[in-house]
């Protein structure tokens, strides 16, 4: 009985820690921005200069939730074709985001960098900037 006991405290024991310890938020959107001002505001610099001008031909966005019913979790990827570098192909950011209700914002959870580089052996992505 005892042993039990000790086993249902630790289970749950181990669930609230689980509730406790959640993943720490990367960025905190502003109410009424939608994830992809979200996204944009958390890169600043890194897509366009001061000026609003971004040195790259093709910007590509898609933003998918997991269904039409579960709206407040949301993937986006911001891909950037075209660039000026002449080692870089597309540089790519992959996002996860989730709507707190209680602060009413979208929440970036993760991000991804990777690039895609001329004169690589492999055309695929890869997490390591290009030379």
């Amino acid at each position: 009985m005892k042993s039990i006991l000790v086993l249902l405290l630790a289970a749950l024991s181990g669930t609230a820690m689980a509730e406790t310890a959640a993943a720490p938020v990367i960025y905190t959107g502003k109410v009424g921005s939608a994830p992809v001002q979200v996204a944009f505001d958390y890169l600043k610099d890194r897509v366009a200069n001061e000026y609003g001008i971004g040195e790259y031909r093709e910007l590509l966005i898609q933003q998918k939730s997991a269904s039409a019913e579960d709206t407040k979790k949301v993937s986006l990827a911001l891909q950037m074709q075209g660039l000026l570098d002449d080692a870089v192909k597309a540089q790519r950011y992959q996002f996860a985001l989730h709507f707190n209700d209680e602060l009413n914002v979208w929440l970036i959870d993760s991000v991804k960098q990777d690039w895609q580089c001329r004169r690589a052996a492999s055309k695929g992505w890869t997490q390591k900037p290009c030379q």
